[in-house]
């Protein structure tokens, strides 16, 4: 249980640090209802997290099953999805790397119009969030993945999972969290981080596409006992 939570860690921490979702909670937390909205926009990914992830724990279970009934071993599997995950991640970041900042401010200037949202539309646009990314697809698969390989049982798999949910909420939840114990200093904290983030969103989703994509590859090369 120890191994499997130090490898849900790093995937945990990929799938929370996502600055176009930080930024719009930032922006959510702003607004009237800052709270109200901020909790419906991460109860609406945790709920759209938990549902792919009991799909995806079908589709491992049966994808597991149909391997090792035939010899073969699902870990390499698991390893083989983490690497593809890393590659993917890496290729983002040489994606992002030649793509004009322009590009990515005009891509966020959307939420300008949060000003107004309702708890209900905040919920909406944590899931648009998470269904329109393939990387977080991937990221809850690859985390599925593993928790199925690590042949625990139900109740312990469920609570590994959970584990990873929170993570992945982490970088979402501490800011809530500090808005509601102290609003305004909170406040004028959050806006600043919120004008830095966005000044720098470019170069941080770079440089996170490369240290969790070199991470991902590690773990996977371990997996198939080459490292």
């Amino acid at each position: 249980m120890d191994d499997l939570i130090l490898s849900l860690v790093p995937l945990g921490l990929a799938a929370a640090f996502q600055p176009p979702q930080i930024i719009a909670l930032l922006v959510l937390l702003q607004t009237k209802r800052g709270a109200l909205n901020s909790l419906a926009y991460i109860a609406g990914m945790f709920v759209f997290r938990l549902v792919l992830g009991f799909g995806f724990w079908f589709l491992a279970s049966s994808v597991e099953e149909s391997v090792e009934s035939t010899g073969g071993r699902f870990g390499i599997l698991v390893s083989a999805v983490l690497m593809v995950l890393g590659l993917l991640l890496l290729i983002n970041a040489l994606r992002r790397a030649f793509s004009a900042p322009d590009e990515d401010q005009q891509a966020a200037s959307w939420l300008d119009s949060l000003e107004h949202v309702s708890p209900l539309r905040a919920a909406l646009i944590g899931i648009a969030f998470l269904a329109l990314d393939p990387k977080d697809w991937i990221t809850d698969l690859a985390a599925v993945n593993l928790i199925a390989d690590a042949d625990l049982g139900t109740g312990s798999s469920f609570f590994a999972y959970l584990i990873y949910l929170l993570l992945a909420k982490t970088l979402l939840l501490i800011p809530l969290i500090l808005m509601l114990i102290s609003p305004k200093q909170a406040g004028r904290v959050l806006g600043n981080l919120n004008g830095w983030m966005n000044k720098h969103a470019h170069s941080i989703e770079i440089i996170t596409a490369i240290i969790f994509g070199v991470i991902f590859i590690v773990i996977g090369l371990r997996g198939l006992g080459v490292v």
